[in-house]
């Protein structure tokens, strides 16, 4: 029997991919502000602020549609997920 798991995606904030953050990875926010140290989105439901070194996590619920999950320190991140090839 093979296992089902959410399709979960994740991108690391580095403090210059704010804007891919906003347009690309969660479409559908709009960039409040980024300073390099932490990023502001506005999506009108979580509106997620990200520290510098945060992963942002998404799953895919339909083709080309995602949902916000949740942002994590990367320790947090480390110990709760592990990434696939």
């Amino acid at each position: 029997m093979p296992f089902a798991v959410p399709r979960l995606e994740a991108v690391q904030y580095d403090g210059t991919n704010g804007q891919f953050l906003a347009d690309d990875f969660l479409s559908g926010t709009t960039l409040l502000s980024d300073d390099g140290q932490l990023l502001r989105l506005v999506d009108g439901t979580n509106d997620p602020e990200i520290p510098l070194g945060y992963w942002l996590i998404r799953q895919a619920i339909s083709v080309g549609l995602f949902q916000y999950i949740g942002v994590y320190s990367d320790a947090d991140f480390q110990a709760r997920y592990a990434p696939l090839p």
